[in-house]
């Protein structure tokens, strides 16, 4: 720890030495006030630079006529390596679109939602790994609520 310890003669060294330090702490932040930038939340995307990744789900989510859709989220999860029978649930309701979270047991994936439509009522969740759609589902973003298979108009993945 540095400890500066001085003593000032004259009261006018006194005001000199505050005066400057008034005008020091007014130049710094004069400084930092013009080199600030303002922080504009971004609507969220993915993390890890994987474009080729959210390409694929953008593309898989046109095929099924989502086009009108808002990205709210992307995040990582892991699938289990064992399915209970919610998860073994969740793995029918992905084969209806001929997918199998089976390979991807132990392993982390991406998940994006999308709110469908502009409204905060349907939404679209889609996992991918390694650039490649791996499953999806609709929900209502209820937790516990139904999910339905990532389908539309009679088409699937």
């Amino acid at each position: 720890m540095v400890v500066f310890n001085f003593r000032l003669k004259s009261k006018a060294a006194a005001a000199a030495a505050a005066a400057f330090v008034a005008v020091l702490t007014a130049v710094i932040c004069a400084f930092c006030a013009a080199n600030a930038q303002t922080t504009v939340e971004a609507a969220p995307t993915i993390n890890d630079g994987n474009f080729a990744e959210e390409r694929a789900v953008g593309e898989y989510l046109d095929s099924l006529g989502y086009t009108d859709r808002t990205l709210v989220s992307c995040d990582s999860v892991k699938i289990p390596r064992e399915f209970d029978g919610v998860y073994g649930d969740y793995n029918a309701l992905q084969e209806k679109n001929g997918f199998d979270l089976g390979k991807y047991k132990g392993k982390t994936v991406r998940r994006y939602t999308y709110s469908l439509g502009g409204t905060n009522s349907e939404f679209a969740v889609v996992l991918a790994k390694n650039g490649e759609v791996i499953g999806g589902h609709l929900t209502d973003g209820e937790y516990g609520g139904d999910d339905a298979p990532l389908d539309k108009d009679g088409k699937t993945g």
